[in-house]
């Protein structure tokens, strides 16, 4: 018995269309393959010390994996409060993943940190350590501050980038009354 081209295609085009309408469903991330314990649209997680906010997370979906003992989300948002409950910065990103029993975060693509005093940094990973209440990268920086900018690569700073350490690279900018930027020497 032969069979037509046509049958053939029409059997590839609905198992690929029943194998993608599953990549969807039941948890699974879709770059580890494995199955998430949880799964939550509109996440939100606050970190608070002594009854004192230190920082809030949220992020449009979430997924939670029990064994592994950490949440991988996507497009989040990061509020760090200083000892008053006021916002001190708020970091953005694409992804992240959290370590939940450590609250170490990563926050993965198009990272901006905003300060409270305008402050702006802005790198691809960044990294919060929770023991030590620093974020951290090896990855190239910038860093806006009114009309100066500071580049280089890695930095470690407070959320709120008043102690900002650049690790290598340093370079410093500054705009001309024309503005223009001009690398000081």
């Amino acid at each position: 018995m032969k069979s037509s081209p046509f049958f053939a295609l029409a059997v590839v085009l609905a198992c690929t269309l029943l194998h993608g309408c599953g990549d969807d469903e039941g948890g699974e991330f879709r770059r580890s393959g494995t199955l998430a314990d949880q799964e939550v649209d509109g996440f939100t997680l606050t970190q608070t010390r002594e009854g004192t906010r230190v920082w809030s997370i949220s992020a449009d979906h979430a997924l939670i994996y029990e064994d592994a003992d950490r949440v991988e989300m996507i497009i989040l948002r990061i509020d760090f409060f200083d000892d008053d409950g006021e916002v001190r910065s708020t970091l953005t990103a694409n992804e992240g993943i959290l370590a939940r029993r450590t609250n170490d975060m990563e926050a993965i693509g198009n990272v901006i940190v905003y300060a409270a005093d305008g402050t702006i940094l802005t790198t691809e990973r960044l990294s919060w350590n929770e023991r030590k209440g620093k974020v951290e990268s090896d990855r190239p920086v910038r860093v806006t501050k009114g009309d100066d900018v500071m580049t280089g690569v890695g930095v470690e700073a407070d959320p709120d980038l008043k102690n900002i350490k650049v690790k290598s690279g340093f370079k410093a900018f500054v705009r001309t009354p024309e503005g223009e930027l001009v690398e000081e020497k």
